[in-house]
């Protein structure tokens, strides 16, 4: 099991990877260069600032990751 979080101004995701660290699922976290986060948990993409652009992201990862 895998957690993506499309993150770019997510007010959640401290909750998020408290409760992905305490059941032990991987979690990425997804944002645009003008939203760049920092995790010691979680694995962080930063892709280009384009329109929908973490979220294009996400669905190639949610696609590749069922495969």
């Amino acid at each position: 099991m895998q957690i993506f979080v499309d993150a770019d101004a997510c007010p959640v995701v401290d909750i998020v990877e408290t409760i992905a660290e305490k059941y032990n699922i991987s979690t990425t976290l997804l944002c645009d260069t003008n939203h760049i986060l920092y995790s010691d948990c979680s694995e962080v993409i930063v892709v280009g600032a384009g329109a929908d652009a973490v979220d294009y992201k996400l669905i190639k990862l949610c696609d590749s990751s069922k495969k």
